[in-house]
């Protein structure tokens, strides 16, 4: 198909974007959409460019839950009002920061993801990942989605939060719902309830903060809740509208997208069982089939930077204040970096050169405990489970329909015990 004949956001191309990516690589590298008034990013090299140069393309727009609640402000109560002006003020710290601001929120949470207290965690992660799989190994069955894949990084996300494993249940509960419109559309009264338990998030993360200045633990809100902040005037502590937009960002990179990819990652192994094969013969295969699949499908597909200056991408002169959509997800594929590209391909060598993390300044702060826990899930998982094959009772998976996150819905298989 032409590039012209693809609708971006149109629920087939959510599905399987794959087509509507090679016809950007091969007509439109830097592709203008009017009725979504943005121009994608699709090629490796040009978001390389792009990323790595954060003075003319600033990530400092609005995202996020910022757009949650389309109600006018006379028809909300003052909560409502009070979380609506948080998520538009306070989301400038990570994800929507530039350099140097960017800088100094990351220094502070560099340190709860620290290589060696990442790599302290390993026992922690394979202890989650025996107790969940011991719930299911027995049935012979499972939806490796929501028994498995939400659970694992729901649980290091709320310990290292501090979270109570008694309040786990209605934890995941809260965010779930307050998540939930970014990774589908919500209906107005869908977006209030939404925003409702993001207000129960916010009230909880800041009781538990006040703990924490009290009585620290090895945790992240100890970090965040007894942390400088290096400023102008000098350091300064975290303020609750900062404390929460990084939790907020910490629950949708940590959470959603680790739990994305352990079920897409599954899938390409039942989708190819001579890699599937090969993985289980050679467990140390494990840390690149992880990355090959994050190469081949990327949790987060897609993110956004502003031009702050008129500029040339790649050919294509862009205003001053164009909004870029940079397409992670396409640039895994492209064939100039990655030969073959759709091929899944759990031995290739230059996998861990995706873009699934992103790059630069803004190359995820996470991605080393994403790692741990896709790699000690998978190992668990293969040594424990053989003959792992869909569940033909259920339909094809499906993927979610949203344009920033990829994940599937649910993933039903069956398998036998090792």
């Amino acid at each position: 198909m032409a590039l012209a004949e693809f609708n971006p956001v149109s629920p087939e191309v959510l599905e399987c974007p794959f087509p509507f990516y090679e016809a950007l690589h091969a007509e439109a590298p830097v592709y203008f959409v009017p009725a979504m008034n943005i121009a994608m990013v699709s090629k490796y090299d040009l978001l390389q460019e792009v990323v790595h140069d954060p003075a003319t393309y600033s990530s400092a727009m609005p995202t996020g839950p910022a757009d949650l609640v389309r109600q006018d402000e006379a028809d909300l109560d003052p909560e409502l009002r009070e979380y609506r002006r948080r998520a538009q003020n306070a989301s400038r710290t990570l994800l929507s920061a530039d350099p140097p601001e960017h800088g100094r929120y990351r220094s502070i949470v560099n340190k709860a993801f620290a290589a060696r207290r990442v790599a302290g965690m390993e026992d922690y992660v394979r202890e989650i990942v025996t107790g969940l799989i011991d719930e299911f190994i027995a049935d012979g069955k499972v939806d490796l989605v929501t028994q498995f894949a939400d659970r694992l990084p729901m649980s290091v996300i709320a310990d290292q939060i501090g979270v109570p494993r008694k309040d786990l249940a209605a934890f995941k509960a809260r965010a779930d719902t307050a998540i939930g419109g970014i990774e589908r559309k919500l209906t107005p009264e869908q977006e209030l309830t939404a925003a409702r338990a993001g207000i129960e998030l916010q009230k909880y993360f800041l009781a538990r903060a006040e703990e924490r200045r009290k009585d620290p633990q090895d945790d992240m809100l100890t970090v965040l809740a007894t942390a400088e902040l290096e400023t102008d005037e000098g350091p300064r502590p975290l303020n609750d509208d900062e404390i929460l937009s990084i939790l907020n960002q910490f629950q949708v990179a940590g959470k959603e997208t680790t739990a994305h990819e352990i079920g897409m990652a599954m899938l390409l192994l039942v989708e190819n069982p001579d890699q599937m094969a090969a993985v289980q013969a050679d467990l140390s295969l494990v840390p690149n089939f992880i990355e090959e699949a994050l190469r081949m499908e990327a949790p987060v597909r897609s993110l956004f930077r502003t031009t702050t200056r008129d500029v040339t991408l790649g050919g294509v002169d862009l205003p001053k204040g164009t909004t870029l959509m940079l397409v992670f997800a396409a640039a895994n594929r492209d064939e100039e970096q990655f030969e073959d590209h759709a091929r899944f391909d759990v031995s290739r060598e230059n996998a861990k050169t995706h873009v699934a993390f992103s790059a630069g300044p803004h190359y995820c702060v996470g991605s080393a405990l994403a790692r741990l826990e896709l790699r000690v899930a998978f190992e668990e998982l293969l040594k424990r489970m053989t003959n792992i094959r869909r569940d033909p009772a259920y339909p094809a998976p499906a993927h979610t329909q949203s344009y920033i996150l990829r994940g599937l819905t649910e993933l039903h298989l069956l398998f036998d015990k090792a």
